[in-house]
């Protein structure tokens, strides 16, 4: 599988029904190349330099950021060429942090099942980014309530849903229920210039022990 036609084949395997060991598999098999591919455009997500650019009109280069969902470290990347020092990574797959690491751009990288829940300290960073994950076969709206977690009150997650995605997997409603129980606020949510939608959420203070989210949508 080369190029377009290799990515769309890669992402054709996965589904909402895909199981973590399939998923896994997938990157770890598409990992060596991963990088000569745009799988985000194919999937209708923004770029990680279009991300990158919004962190860095949110927040001071020191900020603390979780990039949830690194890949191959596309916005780990994007975030040092602007100064940001202090990043983290988690993914899936061990194959794609393998790449990651070696971009010498993260303080740390580990593996994770997002779906499950986000590993760390509840109210550690000050943003979170997730670029092309929340994507069918991949975490899905739930995810959102553990990304949310990890942000300190006031922090942003700055994350990208394909248009076709929005409404058709819940993300809208889910968005909504975040918003109405109190845990974070809408800064932003556009189509404008896209691909997709590009979500940025602010965090707001989360009572209870480790400001643990209770909701489960």
């Amino acid at each position: 599988m080369d190029g377009a036609t290799g990515a769309a084949a890669r992402l054709g395997l996965l589904d909402g029904g895909t199981d973590a060991a399939v998923a896994r598999r997938v990157y770890d098999e598409w990992a060596p190349t991963y990088d000569d591919e745009d799988a985000g455009a194919l999937m209708g997500h923004r770029s990680a330099a279009q991300v990158a650019d919004r962190v860095a009109a949110l927040v001071r280069p020191e900020t603390e950021v979780l990039d949830a969902g690194c890949g191959t470290g596309r916005v780990g990347a994007e975030l040092a060429a602007r100064g940001f020092r202090s990043i983290d990574g988690l993914d899936l797959s061990p194959g794609m942090l393998r790449r990651a690491r070696r971009r010498g751009v993260y303080h740390d990288v580990g593996p994770a099942d997002l779906r499950r829940t986000t590993p760390g300290a509840g109210g550690k960073y000050g943003v979170v980014t997730c670029v092309g994950a929340l994507a069918p076969g991949h975490l899905g709206p739930g995810a959102l309530v553990g990304l949310l977690r990890v942000l300190r009150p006031g922090g942003y997650l700055v994350a990208t849903v394909a248009d076709d995605t929005w409404a058709a997997e819940g993300y809208d409603k889910v968005m909504a229920r975040l918003v109405s129980d109190g845990y974070g606020d809408v800064v932003e949510e556009t189509s404008d210039p896209g691909p997709g939608r590009l979500v940025v959420l602010a965090a707001r203070e989360v009572p209870g022990p480790g400001r643990s989210v209770i909701w489960i949508p």
